[in-house]
């Protein structure tokens, strides 16, 4: 429903605008919606994801819903207190956010002591889950102190760092973790010297680009780190997609769930490429900007979301004794949501239309996460479809 009720607040405010009744904002409406829509369903998900993949991938006991009550319930009253403060004081919204930090940092314990208590051998993915899960606990408490003390300019290298060394990371140690096509085997000689290669790869940019976002004020400018960054940015992207090529041919893309993931995982790979080239030395400001934006969608809206509408699809439908997780409603509503991406794209790159075209993509988005709530909610709670017990 978090992810429901962010897309409903969003759609309604850029409709609101489109209708000349623009609504009162207390801070920037660009770092609200940063602030909702990267960590309000997202921690929900990671944590959800955890508290029953974990404790399989780690050989620990299944955790108990009832335990986790008061940090989910703390952070869902918390994110109701903040957007009602993104438009009434910033003293509510700081006091929403610090309950937000408070149920998430709850929920982070949890996770720390669900990884560390466990005797494998290999935790190299939940132990990145873990402390991409502190950072994000930092980020939200980082968020609440720069609103309470009116500095709400200070979100974006927060929300930046939020984004790159928490959300992104976790996604990308699960998708090392459960893709084909992200694993092992893609290099033999190099899996032979250095096994994961991949995984770090990849995390190699949630490093650098979080460290970015930490020394943004000082090194942002100067033209040798964003050319490093761009190089940097271009040599994974380009990386990724040799990986990525060589399974476009592979039996289990045939398999719709498999087919999903890996066009998230494309768009991930144009997400690096819009970023590099945001950073290309002699860019226009303006440009850079748009480029930089349009990466930043490709991110979250292509990548992240696209893999947790499809994760999330998954484990609601096993949990409710359904077979058939990609049934025709998953594939349309997948299909929605790459409209989705494709008009936010065009509103980013094509400043002159962009008024029309994120106020389709936002009613785009919206329809595909309400439908999907109210469609997986409904089941929750339920008898399950194929008469198990549960």
């Amino acid at each position: 429903m978090n992810w429901a009720g962010a897309a409903v607040w969003w759609s309604a405010y850029l409709t609101a605008a489109a209708l000349d009744a623009p609504w009162p904002w207390q801070l920037p409406a660009a770092s609200a919606h940063g602030l909702w829509f990267s960590l309000g369903a997202m921690p929900l998900f990671i944590a959800g994801f955890m508290f029953t993949a974990g404790p399989k991938w780690l050989r620990r006991p299944p955790v108990a819903a009832r335990a986790l009550r008061l940090p989910v319930g703390l952070f869902t009253l918390g994110w109701a207190v903040a957007v009602l403060g993104f438009h009434v004081g910033l003293a509510l919204a700081a006091t929403g956010l610090a309950l937000v930090a408070m149920g998430w940092a709850g929920l982070s314990w949890r996770i720390v002591g669900l990884v560390a208590g466990s005797s494998q051998a290999d935790r190299r993915h939940p132990w990145l889950i873990a402390v991409a899960s502190i950072i994000m606990v930092a980020c939200l408490t980082l968020s609440s102190l720069a609103l309470a003390t009116g500095r709400s300019d200070l979100l974006h290298p927060v929300l930046r760092l939020a984004l790159w060394g928490g959300v992104t990371l976790v996604f990308l140690a699960v998708s090392h973790r459960l893709l084909p096509f992200l694993g092992a085997g893609a290099w033999p000689s190099l899996d032979a010297r250095w096994p994961g290669w991949p995984l770090w790869l990849v995390v190699s940019v949630s490093v650098v680009q979080s460290a970015s976002a930490i020394v943004e004020p000082w090194l942002a400018p100067l033209p040798a780190w964003r050319g490093f960054e761009a190089m940097h940015l271009a040599g994974v992207a380009a990386l990724c997609l040799w990986i990525a090529l060589r399974w476009t041919r592979a039996p289990a893309l045939r398999q719709p769930l498999v087919a999903m993931l890996f066009v998230a995982f494309l768009w991930w790979d144009v997400a690096l490429w819009l970023a590099a080239a945001a950073r290309l030395p002699g860019l226009g400001a303006s440009t850079a900007a748009a480029l930089d934006l349009a990466a930043v969608h490709a991110l979250t809206m292509g990548y992240l979301a696209g893999t947790l509408l499809v994760m999330a699809t998954r484990v609601s439908s096993t949990h409710s004794g359904r077979p058939v997780a990609i049934d025709g409603v998953a594939r349309a509503l997948y299909g929605v949501l790459q409209l989705a991406v494709v008009l936010r794209l065009a509103a980013a790159l094509a400043p002159a239309s962009s008024v029309q075209w994120l106020l389709w993509a936002a009613l785009a988005w919206m329809s595909m996460a309400v439908v999907w709530a109210t469609r997986h909610g409904g089941w929750q709670g339920s008898p399950r479809k194929d008469g198990r017990p549960g």
